[in-house]
């Protein structure tokens, strides 16, 4: 039988074993210095700094602002559905603002989304009714992250809590639904900043 083509890192992504090194000192301390890492990987600063414009400008170093889930108190979930089109509801999913994020997969499943919310009946809920109910929709299958062997640092979604008020994805009375996301997104940011006021003329 065949064996399947290998590569590794260095050819599939046009880099080297000090890209590499770099890398993997700004992952385990993001506040390393270019003096720091110039002494770990004995290259100047200003090789170690062109290095890091390189490296940007190719997403191999990305910043990530969220939370880390290993640390926090925040429920995190897995959906993975078989579904009849993949990209027609991956496109509603890109500009819904209560979906974490949303990934295209291969196996007995097709599609895996991620939602974070700050309790499990709120997930239930927008699984109910944005893909349960969805005709394009076959199976769905909802699962939890009970920890975290690693940081994990997410963005957190924070416009879930507004799900109540304005969510219904694949219904008609959706806005994502109708393509009215810029209208959803300005109910939300409106509802927020009362929440804001209130508390503010409370303290």
């Amino acid at each position: 039988m065949a064996s399947m083509d290998q590569t590794n890192f260095n050819e599939r992504l046009k880099i080297d074993e000090i890209d590499k090194e770099i890398i993997q000192l700004l992952q385990e301390n993001p506040d390393m210095t270019h003096s720091e890492i110039s002494e770990k990987v004995h290259k100047s600063q200003p090789a170690v700094g062109a290095r890091i414009i390189k490296l940007r400008r190719k997403n191999l170093l990305n910043t990530q602002i969220g939370v880390n889930f290993k640390k926090v108190d925040i429920k995190l979930a897995k959906v993975e559905m078989f579904v009849k089109n993949v990209g027609e509801i991956l496109k509603s999913i890109e500009k819904c603002p209560f979906v974490l994020h949303a990934f295209k997969i291969t196996g007995n499943t097709n599609l895996m989304v991620l939602i974070s919310a700050p309790d499990i009946r709120t997930v239930d809920k927008m699984v109910d009714k944005c893909f349960r109910t969805h005709p394009d929709v076959i199976t769905v299958n909802t699962s939890y992250v009970i920890s975290s062997v690693k940081d994990l640092i997410l963005p957190v979604n924070f416009d879930i809590e507004f799900f109540d008020e304005y969510g219904g994805c694949g219904r008609d009375g959706c806005l994502i639904h109708k393509g009215e996301e810029n209208t959803l997104k300005n109910l939300i940011r409106e509802s927020r900043k009362k929440a804001i006021e209130k508390k503010s003329s409370n303290s």
